[in-house]
């Protein structure tokens, strides 16, 4: 039996429960890191993504936000221009009472009402106003992070909206043009050196080859222009 639908889990119905030890085979969070970026550097700029409306948000859902908005920061930003974290952690267990589906699955599914059920995964608590995500950055990436944000939002069950923390600059369009990223691990390639065709590298060979044999005809010629004095003396 697959996954089943969001829109199971997504209100909260009864109270949290988080006692793993109690219950056996609870399935590891798919979220693997809270923190991500430059987190030692003293940013100006704070942007939040701000829930609506209580609810629960699954694991895979704050993973997929995470990685969706990673990637818009770091194409953008650098991996030195900014420091992302996940304000929230998946706590409450959910359980699923599976029951057989298809023909003549009635009479097999009649079992026990309201059972415990067996846990599918984990999700987080959110309340109205609670921060999930929270960016910080230069004030010259401000419309990335809203972005990156905004792409996390896509990813979530329930409405938020994006809170910048204190005021904007007045010379905010200013700093954002031409804004570049920070600490890119890109390497420029190297223009690989141009290669002769084959015709012109035989011409060099033969140029040299001419030039070593003209040399050496030089070498030759003086050496019997000087071995020819003595000659004279000689036969004389």
């Amino acid at each position: 039996m697959g996954d089943m639908p969001g829109r199971m889990y997504r209100e909260i119905k009864s109270q949290a429960y988080t006692r793993k030890e109690y219950i056996g085979g609870v399935p590891g969070i798919r979220l693997t890191q809270f923190e991500l970026g430059n987190k030692n550097e003293d940013f100006e700029c704070v942007v939040h993504l701000v829930t609506n409306e209580r609810a629960q948000i699954r694991h895979q859902a704050l993973e997929s936000a995470r990685v969706a908005s990673n990637r818009v920061l770091v194409k953008n930003c650098g991996r030195l221009g900014y420091h992302i974290k996940v304000r929230v952690y998946p706590h409450h267990v959910l359980r699923h009472n599976k029951q057989a589906a298809g023909a003549g699955a009635d009479r097999i599914s009649s079992g026990m009402r309201q059972s415990f059920g067996k846990p599918v995964g984990a999700a987080a608590r959110v309340e109205a106003g609670q921060e999930v995500f929270t960016i910080r950055t230069h004030w010259r990436f401000w419309d990335q992070a809203k972005e990156a944000l905004r792409r996390a939002y896509m990813k979530l069950p329930t409405p938020c909206e994006i809170v910048t923390e204190g005021e904007v600059p007045a010379d905010i369009e200013q700093r954002m043009k031409g804004a570049t990223p920070i600490g890119s691990t890109e390497v420029k390639k190297e223009k690989p050196e141009e290669e002769l065709p084959e015709e012109d590298l035989e011409e060099e060979e033969l140029e040299e080859g001419e030039a070593e044999e003209g040399e050496e005809g030089e070498e030759e010629e003086g050496a019997r222009d000087d071995a020819a004095p003595g000659a004279q003396e000689h036969s004389l």
